[in-house]
């Protein structure tokens, strides 16, 4: 299958399995004893989706520090407003009992088989690399579960080249793909708008319109079985207040790139700006970023509102 990918055949391995737990590894990955023990107490004890801590063997030495030699990452970091995609963070909440976390790359995860039958797994379609982690990551939180990390059990990474290849139409297609899934529409079109402004608008559009077809029925599935929209999502931040609740404490990021993203806008050829002057969502959007999600907002008191746009103070 051209555009099965690797999270649809973590889907059909899930079909495959007769256990009580699934465990998704990388083919790359090392564990040491006493992994496995730590990562299946957390499944059972949060009841949702739980990652192995990711420690890199060679490479990003910039991700190291004191008392994490290996660069270990406990969780991603969520970015919005020029893209939709989670980033390397080592912000550890615990270092001894598991925590909750918004999402981490899926190289070790472990979750009960009923549970991920009964959420949909990974999205149906997906192109070699890149979306699905987020994907079932935002999709377990908005579903009423939960995503955790153990500190206790990490894995690692060995680096090494890619085994495959793959283009970043792929990727584009599979971000822009897993977001219409998820019903987030508005931050859709605003990634779709950002890469518009590096040209290509009908390859984008094709891009667009396939998705609609393709994750028509994951659409479908998650706007039936979703307790809370992405948008309600991250602004209740459900990952620090279980954290708050459990441990007294959390530790998280968010990001959103709003000012600083609307003067690379103000600077791209005119037809993209029309694009975002006559959508149907980009002004809704605007206003729910600057109500609910101001806090985040990156480098936001560089810039300073006039005439309704922003521009960036002297």
């Amino acid at each position: 299958d051209p555009i099965a990918g690797n999270h649809s055949a973590r889907n059909k391995g899930a079909e495959i399995a007769k256990g009580k737990y699934l465990f998704f590894s990388d083919a790359h990955m090392a564990y040491k004893p006493g992994f496995f023990k730590n990562i299946l107490q957390a499944v059972d004890e949060s009841k949702g989706l739980v990652h192995g801590g990711i420690a890199w063997m060679g490479a990003y030495p910039s991700y190291t520090n004191k008392g994490n030699p290996h660069g270990t990452g406990f969780q991603y970091s969520i970015k919005l407003g020029e893209e939709i995609k989670g980033t390397w963070a080592n912000y550890a909440v615990d270092t001894e009992k598991w925590f909750y976390i918004p999402a981490l790359g899926h190289c070790s995860v472990a979750v009960r088989r009923d549970q991920f039958m009964k959420f949909g797994g990974y999205p149906k379609v997906h192109r070699t690399y890149g979306g699905g982690e987020f994907y079932i990551n935002m999709k377990w939180w908005m579903f009423g579960s939960s995503v955790a990390v153990h500190p206790k059990a990490v894995g690692y990474h060995l680096s090494s080249g890619r085994g495959y290849s793959y283009n970043h139409d792929d990727y584009i297609e599979n971000v822009l793909g897993m977001s219409y899934a998820l019903g987030m529409d508005d931050w859709r079109e605003r990634a779709y708008i950002n890469w518009m402004r590096k040209g290509r608008k009908e390859v984008l559009d094709k891009i667009m319109a396939r998705n609609e077809v393709e994750y028509a029925d994951d659409r479908k599935f998650v706007a039936k079985r979703r307790k809370m929209t992405f948008n309600e999502l991250i602004v209740a931040l459900p990952w620090d207040k279980a954290n708050d609740r459990r441990l007294g404490k959390h530790y998280s990021a968010l990001t959103i790139f709003h000012p600083s993203w609307l003067e690379l806008l103000y600077e791209a050829p005119q037809y993209v700006q029309d694009v975002y002057k006559n959508s149907k969502y980009q002004k809704e959007l605007e206003v729910f970023i600057e109500e609910k999600l101001w806090n985040y907002a990156y480098k936001k008191d560089n810039y300073s509102k006039v005439d309704n746009k922003y521009k960036r103070k002297k």
